[in-house]
């Protein structure tokens, strides 16, 4: 490979990453630093990260504010929205990758456009709808689909 091949396989492969999430950091030593093993045979165990109630569960039907997160990608899925639960207002923002809007606008591009247009100002989209993963949706792995059933705005 020439200088310029590997030059622009390092600016993909750091606008591919740069929409991953980094993994959380962990405030709490490892427990082989602790000086006793964490299981009989000497192996840490795994932990299962903790429950976060506060997110809705798949297939539910919920009230969000969806707002437009700002990231933009090169390979999809892409988080291109962040969904806030009205009924939670301290919980985190759940990254959607996909808006469905389709049951509300009976396909309509001009009402879908001016949907999406209402995510980038201040205040948001006030959607009534469910949640869905689908996997293997890109390269970049699986997506989060919110898929519309009133909008509320």
């Amino acid at each position: 490979m020439n200088r310029r091949s590997l030059v622009l396989a390092a600016l993909v492969l750091g606008f591919v990453s740069g929409c991953s999430k980094p993994p959380a950091a962990t405030s709490s030593p490892p427990a082989s630093e602790n000086g006793t093993p964490s299981s009989e045979n000497g192996t840490p165990t795994m932990t299962p990260p903790p429950s976060n109630d506060s997110q809705p569960k798949q297939g539910e039907s919920a009230v969000y504010i969806v707002k437009d997160s700002g990231v933009r990608c090169f390979a999809p899925p892409c988080p291109t929205y962040n969904a806030f639960p009205v009924d939670k207002p301290d919980a985190e923002p759940i990254p959607v990758h996909e808006l469905e809007l389709s049951a509300v606008t009976k396909g309509s591009d001009e009402q879908t456009g001016a949907l999406i247009r209402k995510t980038l100002d201040g205040t948001g989209l006030k959607i009534q709808g469910t949640l869905e993963t689908r996997p293997n949706a890109g390269p970049a792995g699986a997506a989060t689909v919110l898929r519309a059933s009133k909008v509320e705005n």
